[in-house]
């Protein structure tokens, strides 16, 4: 009997504790505060695109490069099995992987801007 009237004070004080985060949704309100939060929030958007736009670019070089050094050892005595244009074909699929990633990132941000400024 001692644990379970341990666990209902512990139980309440969680419900007590989230219940507020739940009914505010997050969301700020018409506030003093509301403009600057807003303010804020396009701002991190807008640095978050310039962010992801310059891995996106060095992203894309670093592929170009690979993909030009793929060319020069194609039929190459260099690499008879082709082990290394193996791996570096791997390498620029993951590359290209990560670089539709980082797209579909600043896709994402593009939409919350528009979806703040309205």
């Amino acid at each position: 009997m001692k644990t379970f009237t341990s666990v209902i004070p512990t139980f309440v004080l969680c419900v007590g504790l989230t219940l507020p985060a739940f009914a505010a949704d997050g969301a700020v309100s018409n506030g003093p505060f509301a403009e600057e939060a807003m303010a804020q929030s396009v701002e991190s958007h807008k640095t978050a695109i310039q962010q992801h736009q310059d891995k996106a670019a060095v992203l894309e070089q670093k592929i170009q490069n690979l993909e030009n050094r793929l060319d020069m050892f194609k039929n190459s005595y260099r690499d008879p099995k082709g082990f290394r244009q193996a791996s570096w074909k791997r390498m620029v699929a993951t590359w290209r992987g990560e670089l539709r990633d980082i797209r579909q990132r600043i896709v994402w941000h593009e939409e919350q801007l528009a979806q703040l400024k309205t």
